[in-house]
């Protein structure tokens, strides 16, 4: 089954060529991706509405189709991306452009400038340029109207910058070649309401990649987890629903085109009340923050849910979770809801932009699967959270 397709026929010694432009744009990316400031340029279609009462307008535009490389363009740091233009009740009257890298400073998707030209009425293009040149990017596109109705972003594409000179080529020995996109992509019923089980299926031997799973709400593209197995766990917290994406990465940080996306039922939720909170003891000062651990093991391996709730009075605005194994056999191998790490025996679990706010009395839920030798699986015994201990129950 093929699983790895070209986004289009501009390539050249296994790097995308993007192709020349009139103009440039500024630089939006270094080592790292930084937010554009000002709105989306270049040309814009617009369609003269001289008496429609677009204030009473809330149909947003359809979504963008079929992201993917555009014209060749040979500049150097540039991606050149096309899609098929989004429609309108009114008019479309600009596009969005959000970018994602592995290794940049945030794990979010950011917006970055990009020239648009829509004067195609069957396909809108961009060129992005100021990006490192010979990295791979995940790219999507959100349409919007003349009153800010915005539509549901489009699939995921993965581009890699142009390299041109005065770049210097890839010494020899170093590794540009993407992994194989995943494929088949499925969901199945997670351990919990508020979870979907995801699996995939890929030609790249284990240990070769890390996959990493993409999460798709109404609105945005976010980062959602990483599995060192095709198969992980995946919010699906919030309502409405959403739609998951998975690349592979390897350990030169190459990314492989994205697998098919599948949609999933979002759970709505329920927070729980204050009253639930845990009852503060007098000595010593109260803890803010009370951690649930439940491991199910087998021989070998286990699955764990842990949830954090705030049992104190103000919002916990970003957290980082750790504890220690008992065992020096017990790691993580693969996380779902937050970035995790190990380092010996110690674990720490890091919110994601979706999850990072906890409100008084309200939970979040995380989780991981694991593996360890012997005939026992204990428990941490104790949680700190942003260097607070924590309850335990």
């Amino acid at each position: 089954m093929p699983v790895s397709r070209p986004l289009g026929p501009a390539v050249r010694g296994g790097t995308l060529l993007a192709c020349c432009a009139a103009t440039a744009t500024a630089a939006v990316l270094g080592a790292g991706l930084t937010p554009a400031s000002g709105a989306v340029s270049g040309t814009s279609r617009t369609a003269a509405v001289a008496t429609a009462d677009t204030t009473a307008d809330t149909t947003p535009p359809s979504t963008p189709g079929g992201l993917t490389l555009g014209p060749t363009a040979y500049v150097n740091g540039t991606v050149s991306l096309a899609w098929t233009p989004s429609t309108d009740d009114v008019a479309v009257t600009g596009y969005e452009v959000y970018a994602w890298t592995k290794g940049a400073t945030s794990d979010a998707f950011t917006r970055v400038t990009a020239s648009v030209n829509t004067s195609s009425a069957t396909q809108v293009t961009a060129l992005v340029s100021g990006l490192t040149a010979g990295r791979d990017y995940l790219f999507y596109v959100v349409a919007m109207d003349a009153v800010g109705n915005r539509s549901v972003p489009s699939l995921l594409a993965r581009a890699r910058a142009m390299t041109e000179p005065p770049s210097p080529s890839p010494s020899p020995g170093v590794d540009t070649t993407p992994p194989s996109a995943p494929y088949d992509l499925r969901s199945g019923t997670g351990p919990a309401p508020e979870y979907t089980a995801l699996i995939w299926a890929s030609d790249d031997p284990l240990g070769t990649a890390t996959w990493y799973v993409f999460r798709r709400s109404s609105t945005a593209w976010e980062y959602a987890g990483y599995s060192s197995l095709p198969r992980t766990m995946a919010s699906i917290l919030g309502g409405g629903s959403f739609a998951f994406q998975v690349v592979a990465i390897d350990a030169a940080g190459n990314i492989s085109g994205p697998s098919n996306a599948v949609t999933v039922p979002g759970y709505p939720g329920t927070s729980p009340s204050p009253s639930a909170s845990v009852t503060p003891s007098e000595t010593p000062p109260p803890s803010t923050c009370a951690v649930t651990y439940t491991a199910k093991s087998w021989p070998g391996g286990f699955t764990t849910d842990v949830v954090i709730k705030n049992t104190g009075s103000t919002p916990i605005s970003g957290w980082r979770l750790q504890f220690a194994f008992p065992l020096d056999s017990q790691r993580v191998t693969t996380g779902w809801s937050a970035t995790w790490a190990q380092s010996g025996t110690s674990v720490t679990a890091t919110n994601l932009n979706w999850d990072k706010t906890i409100n008084p009395g309200q939970t979040v839920r995380i989780g991981f699967n694991g593996a360890y030798s012997g005939s026992t699986n204990p428990s941490p015994s104790a949680f700190t959270l942003n260097g607070s201990v924590c309850a335990t129950g």
